[in-house]
């Protein structure tokens, strides 16, 4: 039993599960790839040719399952049938032979289907530089598609499929102005904005088309995968999967009928829940912080700031020791070379005003202390350099997050 336990938070069931969402199945079995015997196959599959949009990891190793969905999508016109996932192994950094893997496993799932290969999607997550264990894939696959159901307990046995070092399960759902979102994702470790650095999949019932859903993806990460931070280490398989379970005409090309402001407001609602998980699991995590900047000169540089403090190894072990060091958030911010006017800055610490125009404000720090040893702290920070306004979401450092990625390969 590990010395530097992971206390994790109260998990309340979904309203809406992945399962509950109409005319998709999942599933979720064990084929051997984990050494531990755990489930580590996925499958969701589509009753119809469904829209669909994905985002991508930046990273120049790109995974081959990333590389293959960029193609698919791209071949499909936005459109698919099923996705696959496999974890403990990520397939990245496995040359061409890698990629042959990732197109097998694509090509296994449409032959069972009889589609095109290009409208299945295929993912996976673990550790980098192995190739895939293919006849573990191929049966796992075909265990999958026996395992197939609709409702909850199909999306959580496919949710159990994606894990690696998770350390509990993240789904998110609800009904919001008329509009059903439900998802679901993985993600503990090499997590920082640059896509997502997880693996996500959400859905909704509104009608949609595949081009709205291509705007929609990257407005939504903005708000929540892309707003999540826990070691500054983007990985090679971030992919963030957007879908539609509309109507087949709308799938297919025909006229959308969806409000999308609703239906923005509610991806983000959902998106931003299962953001959260993640910086809560963390790796040890025992709080998320949530750093927001604001009157920066852009956007774009407000959300440079928010990333400098909270990448900070000093800014985030205070956190995590409940430390209102407020010295440590400042410092990070007079260290950003997108502020024009540090003598302006206003640094408030869970609603309480620690500093002002270049010195401190009194405070009872006992007290801070005690408001900080929550689940949710907010830190924020006001300039008056523009409008630009970013949140981001960041776990503390612990003891445990050490431990666990000492370990992680050995």
């Amino acid at each position: 039993m590990s010395p530097f336990p992971h206390p994790l938070p109260p998990l309340p069931a979904a309203t809406l599960t992945l399962g509950d969402l109409r005319g998709v199945r999942a599933s979720g079995v064990a084929a051997g790839i984990k050494a531990s015997g755990r489930p580590d196959v996925a499958l969701l599959v589509a009753d119809s040719r469904l829209a669909c949009a994905g985002i991508f990891t930046k990273n120049a190793f790109a995974a081959a399952p990333v590389r293959v969905c960029r193609e698919h999508l791209s071949k499909s016109g936005g459109h698919f049938r099923a996705i696959v996932v496999n974890s403990g192994n990520a397939n990245a950094c496995t040359g061409a032979a890698g990629e042959a893997d990732a197109r097998r496993m694509a090509a296994l799932v449409a032959e069972k289907l009889g589609c095109p290969v290009e409208e299945v999607l295929v993912f996976s997550t673990g550790v980098i530089g192995h190739r895939l264990p293919m006849e573990k894939i191929e049966k796992g696959i075909n265990l999958a598609f026996d395992a197939l159901a609709a409702g909850p307990d199909a999306g959580r046995a496919f949710l159990t499929a994606i894990q690696t070092t998770d350390a509990y399960p993240k789904e998110a759902g609800d009904a919001i102005d008329g509009v059903r979102v439900a998802g679901v994702c993985k993600g503990a470790g090499m997590i920082h904005p640059d896509m997502a650095t997880m693996l996500a999949f959400v859905g909704t019932d509104a009608p949609l088309s595949p081009a709205e859903l291509a705007w929609l993806a990257p407005a939504v990460a903005k708000k929540s995968f892309n707003a999540v931070h826990v070691d500054s280490h983007p990985s090679t398989n971030d992919s963030f999967f957007l879908f539609s379970t509309g109507n087949e005409a709308v799938a297919n090309g025909g006229a959308p009928s969806a409000n999308i402001a609703a239906v923005q407001r509610a991806l983000v609602a959902v998106s931003n829940r299962l953001a959260w998980l993640i910086a809560r699991d963390g790796e040890g995590a025992t709080k998320v912080t949530t750093v927001t900047v604001r009157g920066a000169t852009s956007d774009d540089a407000a959300r440079a700031i928010a990333d400098r403090v909270a990448a900070s190894g000093l800014v985030r072990t205070a956190l995590f020791g409940n430390d209102p060091n407020w010295g440590r958030f400042v410092s990070q911010v007079g260290n950003a070379r997108e502020v024009v006017d540090a003598q302006a800055l206003v640094c408030t610490l869970q609603g309480v005003e620690v500093f002002r125009s270049g010195e401190p404000r009194p405070f009872d720090a006992g007290s801070l202390s005690k408001a900080m040893a929550v689940e949710d702290v907010a830190l924020d920070l006001s300039l008056r350099d523009g409008d630009g306004e970013a949140m981001l979401m960041t776990s503390d450092l612990s003891y445990r997050y050490v431990e666990v990625n000492a370990e992680y390969t050995t």
